[in-house]
């Protein structure tokens, strides 16, 4: 969406060299991420830490009885997250726990200092998901203290230091790599599919291996598009793409990077699916109805005496070019191209084609997250224009047929692409993430999403 859970997704960087075009989404992770997630996961390993040790033998008892050992009231007073350039993260745990066993049947309590290192690789799996591991663990055993006793046996002392400085070490290591372990199965719930519109779907992959520098972290996301199903096979893309260094909100913890290329493989897909086409049909007997042959016909006579029973018309508009993005500083344009089919039904339920028009709409789209969804609405930017490109009735006069034309197609029009855009594309995310506060940003050639992380316990 990321917890201890997060900090797997937090894992990677800018991209020295990737495979061939494909549309893709950068997401570059902060310090302040990492400083969250250190947050959760200080909670979770002290938590993990509340455990049962191997039982200590008695040295009082003539035939060497077993004390059992539990480990209660941790205090984990620091637990840091910090990038380790070209490589992952490093941790730094450092507090204590205390021991609770019985030497010959007495209590006894113990207060042990701990410092932690630990590294965390990142690697990218089979199936191009982010994959963490523990590829480093240093337990150093500081002071030992006393907490309470309840007798006087001090010499046995010695017998649990040496215990404790052989067996902690690797046990505290233990339970820190099957945590860092388990990360793995939330990250891969970033690879998956989302709906994308009607019979379409959206689903990401990490491109290349993980970098990372001293300051952030960035993931470089494939995304694959499918229609009922089947993945799509794009245009190629020759255009450059270079990543503004400072993009986004510097206190933000994630900046998602979104390329002009990508909302033209977006728009691509909507026009092979047929999702921005629209039919509009008015009915006979709705009220101030403009969209029938009689209607028609007071403006082209050739329609009036094709059809002199007032019919109701369909108009067919069909994308017949690919949707042109345009994405520039504070502003988001789309341009638009469609095919326009008047067709009036004939007395025996045929179609018939009465002239086609190009229609060309251009559009702002505010852009906006909801969720985890990134979308949009949109706003015409100037009057709609049409251009006959064949006639069955005729020469005539556009202008004269312009204004009723745009005015049943604007808002229909209007209304079905804010519903389309408004199902909005889902956020490279994982299971139990959310993310929070989003602000958009707009740059040359790309769109910016900088927002907060919110971990589910």
């Amino acid at each position: 969406m990321f917890l201890f859970c997060t900090l797997g997704f937090l894992l990677g960087m800018l991209v020295p060299f990737c495979e061939a075009y494909s549309p893709r989404v950068v997401a570059r992770i902060n310090q302040a991420t990492l400083d969250y997630v250190a947050q959760m996961g200080r909670t979770a390993f002290q938590t993990a830490l509340k455990i049962q040790l191997p039982d200590l033998l008695d040295p009082k008892e003539v035939y060497f009885q077993s004390a059992p050992v539990f480990m209660l009231d941790n205090d984990i007073s620091h637990f840091d997250l910090k990038f380790i350039p070209n490589y992952g993260i490093r941790l730094l745990a450092s507090g204590h726990v205390n021991m609770t066993f019985f030497i010959t049947k007495n209590l006894q309590k113990l207060g042990v200092g701990i410092n932690i290192t630990a590294d965390i690789i990142v690697t990218q799996s089979t199936t191009g998901s982010a994959l963490v591991g523990l590829s480093l663990c240093k337990c150093i055993i500081e002071d030992i203290t006393v907490i309470y006793r309840e007798d006087g046996l001090n010499e046995v002392f010695n017998p649990i230091d040496g215990y404790i400085r052989i067996l902690l070490p690797d046990k505290l290591c233990s339970k820190l790599f099957f945590l860092i372990e388990g990360l793995n199965v939330y990250l891969g719930t970033m690879i998956g599919l989302h709906p994308l519109g009607p019979e379409s779907q959206i689903s990401y992959s990490l491109a290349c291996l993980p970098t990372i520098t001293k300051e952030h972290m960035s993931l470089d996301i494939n995304i694959t598009f499918y229609l009922l199903g089947k993945p799509i096979v794009l245009p190629p893309n020759v255009s450059s793409f270079s990543l503004p260094q400072q993009a986004g909100s510097r206190s933000a913890m994630i900046n998602f990077v979104f390329t002009e290329e990508m909302f033209d493989s977006v728009y691509f897909l909507m026009q092979k699916s047929g999702s921005i086409n629209l039919d509009i049909t008015s009915q006979l007997n709705s009220k101030n109805n403009q969209l029938t042959t009689s209607a028609l016909g007071n403006l082209i006579p050739e329609v009036q005496r094709q059809f002199p029973n007032s019919m109701p018309i369909t108009l067919k508009a069909r994308i017949n070019t690919s949707p042109v993005p345009m994405i520039h500083s504070n502003k988001t344009f789309l341009l638009l191209r469609y095919r326009v089919e008047a067709l009036a039904i004939s007395s025996n339920s045929a179609f018939n084609l009465l002239f086609s028009l190009d229609m060309v709409v251009e559009l702002k789209l505010n852009i906006s997250i909801s969720g985890e969804k990134l979308k949009a609405n949109v706003l015409f930017l100037k009057d709609i224009e049409l251009e006959v490109t064949s006639s069955n009735v005729g020469p005539f006069d556009l202008s004269k047929v312009k204004d009723l034309i745009i005015s049943v197609v604007r808002k229909p029009l209007n209304d079905h692409l804010n519903a389309l855009f408004g199902l909005g594309a889902t956020l490279p995310t994982i299971t139990t993430v959310s993310y929070i506060a989003p602000e958009v940003f707009m740059y040359e050639g790309s769109i910016v999403v900088s927002c907060g992380l919110h971990i589910q316990n």
